[in-house]
Formats: C-alpha cells, sequence, structure tokens
C-alpha cells in the first residue's frame, strides 16, 4: 500500500496526516503536529518540520503541501475556449497582464472550475514568484522531502468537497458552502459544492495573530502572554459572558482583532456571487484559530450565514483526535489531493517547468533497472541471433543468384559468368545478341506521349507519325497558351531531346486552333553509345 503524507507548512505550527493507501479507499493512521518556535522564519519552520518528521511514524511514498504564507496571489479569469491548448497559450498574456512584474520572474498554474456549453472556461489561476518557490523547495531539500506536488492552499479543499461530502450533510440545502481556513497569519477561502468541487478561492493576510495582538493591547501584556492566555481561556461573547468581567473585556478584543478577515471575507462571498449568480449559503470553519470558543456562533452573527466548525469523516477519527480536527483540515486534505487520480485529481501543481517533479522517473528506474538489464542482454543475444541467421541466409540466397546468373550467361554469351557487373556489360557488348535488340520502340513512344499529355488539357490528335528518331503530332485545341502547356509536359521527357511547334492557326469556325508538333527522339544512353 502507498503512504501519502499531507504536510501543512503553518506559519504558528506544523501538522501532518498520513494515510495508507490503495487504489478504491485510504485509511487514516497518523497525525501529528508541532509548534514553531519564535525566530526567523526559515530556521522556525525547518526545526519543526524535522521535530515532526523525527519524533512521529511519517515516512511517506509521496508527500503533497500547500504553498505556505501569503505570498501567492490569486486570479479568476474566463477564457472563450474549453480546448486545454488554446488556454495554455493564451493564458500567459492574460496572466502578465495582472502582474506587477515579468512573468519571467513568476510561477503559475491554473485549475478549471467551470466550463459553460463547451464555449468558454472559469479558471482559477494562482501566481508566485520564483523566489519564493525557491526558497520552499530548497528548505525542502534539506529536510529530504521531495515533494509530489505543491498545490494552491484553496484548490487542496477540492477533494474534500469532491471524495468526502459527507462532511457538509447538514448543508447540503445551501447554494454555495464557503470553506475558511483561519490560520495563525494567514486566511484561505475555498467555495464549492459537495460533489463538484471547489469554484472559487483565495488567500488574504490576517488570522489567530490579529486576535492576540487585540488582547495584548487590551490587557497591556506581551503578546506571547496574550496568545498563551487565547489559547487557554480564550472564548467568543456567547461564551464568555459566563465567565467574568475579564473574559467579557478580552472577548471584546476578540471581535475587534476579527474585523480584519470579515472585511475581506463579505467582498470574497461578494466576488463569487457576481461571477456565478449563486449566494454562498453556509461557512465551514477550519484552521487553528476555528478552535476558539464561541466563534462559529460570532461569524454566524457577523455574516449571517450558517456557520460551523468543520469535523473530519469518521474513519479519520482513529488517528486524528476530535478537538485537534479544525487543524488537521488542510493537512487531511492534501493527503486526499494525493490519493485522488483521474477526473478527481485537481490539476493545480507549482511544480512544473524548472520546478518539476523528477521522483517519478527516479523511483521508476530504480524499480526497474534489473528489468532493463535483463532486456538489453536479451535483445544482444537476439541480434547475434538473429545476424547469423541473416548471414547464412543471404549465403545461401548469393549462391543460388551466381547458379542462375551463370546459367543465364551460358545460354545467350556461351560462357558461364557469376560476377553481375561483368556479365552485364557483356551482355550490352556490340557482339553480343542482346545488342541487336531495340532500346526503344513505337509502342514506348506511343505510350510515353500519351502519358505526357496532361488529363485536363482539351486537346484532340487528329494525326500521331512515330518513328525512333521523330514524332509527328498534329491536332487542335482551344488556344495557343494550351498548345505552350502541351510542349513544356513533352520536354519533361528525357528521350524528348526537342519538341518543336509547327504552325499555328485557326480552325475553319474559329472556335479553335490547329497546331503541328515535331519531337526529336534521342535517348542519353543512345547518344553515349553512339560517342563511343
Amino acid at each position: 500500500m502507498a503512504r501519502i503524507l499531507g504536510l501543512d507548512l503553518g506559519s504558528y505550527s506544523v501538522k501532518g496526516v498520513l494515510f495508507e493507501s490503495n487504489i478504491r479507499s485510504h485509511t487514516t493512521k497518523v497525525y501529528a503536529e508541532v509548534r514553531r518556535a519564535e525566530g526567523e522564519r526559515t530556521e522556525t519552520l525547518r526545526a519543526a518540520v524535522k521535530e515532526l518528521l523525527t519524533q512521529h511514524p511519517l515516512a511517506a511514498d509521496q508527500v503533497i503541501v500547500a504553498l505556505p504564507g501569503p505570498a501567492l496571489m490569486t486570479h479568476a479569469f474566463t477564457m472563450p475556449f474549453v480546448d486545454p491548448r488554446r488556454i495554455e497559450a493564451a493564458l500567459p498574456f492574460e496572466v502578465e497582464s495582472q502582474l506587477p512584474f515579468d512573468l519571467s520572474d513568476a510561477v503559475y498554474d491554473y485549475q478549471v472550475v467551470s466550463q459553460k456549453e463547451k464555449v468558454s472556461s472559469d479558471l482559477l489561476v494562482g501566481v508566485v514568484r520564483k523566489e519564493e518557490l525557491t526558497w520552499l523547495m530548497g528548505l525542502l531539500t534539506e529536510l529530504e522531502l521531495d515533494p509530489r506536488v505543491i498545490t494552491h492552499p484553496g484548490v487542496t479543499y477540492q477533494n474534500l468537497f469532491l471524495q468526502t461530502p459527507s462532511v457538509f450533510d447538514d448543508l447540503i440545502e445551501a447554494e454555495a458552502v464557503a470553506v475558511v481556513d483561519i490560520g495563525h497569519e494567514r486566511t484561505t477561502v475555498a467555495i464549492g459544492r459537495p460533489g463538484l468541487g471547489v469554484e472559487f478561492a483565495r488567500t488574504f493576510a490576517g488570522g489567530g495573530k490579529d486576535l492576540s495582538r487585540a488582547l495584548s493591547a487590551e490587557f497591556q501584556t506581551p503578546l506571547a502572554e496574550a496568545h498563551q492566555w487565547k489559547e487557554t481561556y480564550g472564548a467568543m461573547a456567547s461564551v464568555a459572558a459566563a465567565q467574568g468581567p475579564d473574559s467579557e473585556r478580552a472577548a471584546a478584543a476578540f471581535v475587534r482583532g476579527l474585523q480584519p478577515v470579515l472585511r475581506e471575507l463579505r467582498p470574497t462571498f461578494k466576488a463569487f456571487t457576481a461571477r456565478t449568480r449563486r449566494q454562498v449559503g453556509a461557512v465551514m470553519l477550519c484552521g487553528g484559530t476555528s478552535r476558539l470558543k464561541g466563534i462559529a456562533e460570532q461569524l454566524e452573527r457577523d455574516l449571517h450565514l450558517k456557520t460551523r466548525v468543520l469535523v473530519l469523516p469518521n474513519e479519520a477519527s482513529s488517528a486524528v483526535p476530535v478537538e485537534a480536527q479544525p487543524s488537521a483540515a488542510q493537512a487531511y486534505s492534501l493527503a486526499l489531493r494525493g490519493q485522488a487520480s483521474g477526473s478527481k485529481a485537481p490539476r493545480f501543481n507549482l511544480r512544473r517547468g524548472e520546478f518539476g517533479f523528477k521522483g517519478d522517473f527516479d523511483e521508476y528506474m530504480k524499480d526497474r533497472v534489473w528489468m532493463l538489464a535483463a532486456f538489453a542482454i536479451s535483445f544482444l543475444l537476439m541480434l547475434i541471433a538473429s545476424g547469423v541467421v541473416r548471414n547464412s541466409l543471404l549465403a545461401r540466397r548469393e549462391a543460388q543468384v551466381d547458379a542462375e546468373l551463370c546459367t543465364t550467361t551460358k545460354r545467350i554469351l556461351g560462357n558461364c559468368e557469376t560476377n553481375y557487373d561483368r556479365a552485364l556489360n557483356m551482355l550490352k557488348g556490340v557482339e553480343s545478341p542482346a545488342a541487336a535488340l531495340p532500346k526503344l520502340s513505337a509502342v514506348n513512344l506511343l505510350a510515353e506521349v500519351t502519358q505526357r499529355v496532361p488529363a485536363e488539357l482539351p486537346v484532340k490528335l487528329d494525326r500521331i507519325q512515330i518513328d525512333l528518331q521523330r514524332i509527328v503530332l498534329q491536332g487542335e485545341t482551344n488556344s495557343s497558351k494550351e498548345i505552350d502547356t502541351l510542349t513544356t509536359a513533352l520536354k519533361g521527357h528525357r528521350c524528348f531531346k526537342e519538341v518543336s511547334p509547327g504552325k499555328v492557326e485557326k480552325t475553319r469556325d474559329g472556335s479553335k486552333v490547329s497546331f503541328r508538333l515535331d519531337i526529336q527522339v534521342q535517348c542519353p544512353e543512345q547518344q553515349t553509345g553512339e560517342e563511343s
């Protein structure tokens, strides 16, 4: 069975979900999470991933990740065709027109989200600077990870919509469902329909860190302490009211901290409605911040939409604790991305071009090198055997040809000759019986003339006179231009040395012209024979 690791490179913690997968199904085997320390971005991420992989049994055959951070830009385009080749050809111009830098400095890919009556395609396009992707690839290479897919964090939820529609059962009446992943520094939105997939997605800066900052400002405490208090005691207004005045003050701070996320969510939902003419009817919350008590109820009041916290399918419960499932949602969806194949697999993958994944080929070669060696040996043995058989057959055939040539030359020349070139020269000699055979005949020349007359040419030949040195043609056609066409066609024959037009005049009724052509016949081999 294949082992697939979905790796969520979050800004606050790194999460991993490991599947054991076969063609038809999968089993969730391991879930693990490691917090990132404070400090420089690269060092904290490297240390967290290294700890995750060394402290937990997450060895995998393939790794799937989403691009971390808010560096990914997302654009929605409508292309007036559905042919993938035409989309590939036209898309770079559309993408470049939206970028504040050269397209050569970027990596992008797209996902087809819908096609209308086979005349247009709606695309979701993600673009990132090459330097950002180079940084991520370099970091993962240091950790001996070679991800098969680096995808859009919103498109990640494509397979949650497609493969596990049961998680949306109580939201099935909604025209569209928005999965809102509120992380520490970034929020991801994926809007779609269960069973059909993601139709709109984007990422933007903002998340749980803004709530911690608001709490820190309210109580004038260090950010780290505010964040720790939020995780331990934090709650929104509906829950905090029962916990005392400080909790109510904290809840009000959380509401203020949540405003940047709300200011992005509202226009995002409106943009989706403008493109699809359908309303977002429900919100499914996930990500670390969704674990804050009462946040679903708060968003439901602010957005006026049914909102609940995402719960993974039952099969995941044995490996992923219920309280950790909202945080594990992206890692779980990434593992589903590795499980998917064919039409269920999203197209979007930033590992293209110079960043292309080569692991498939390397593993293929390692697994089959012995087969290639066996094939090479078998091919060499067959080649040797083929050479031996061919030489044996050729030798036998050559002996038969020599015997036939000897019989022929002995009958005609009186002597046995097995050398083909010498026998041919002797048969062409003036003293041999073959020398008396004519090289041309009137029948041959007549056939050549008739083949040279173009089929579309309206010509009528009244007289054809042929001997071995000269041909005379007399006839009628429509114009002198067609006589020139006929003359040019006859000159193309190697034995018609000269084609001379005779007198051209109109017929009595004036509708046609009569002509005469004199053709001098002399083949190149005749001339050579005469000179010798």
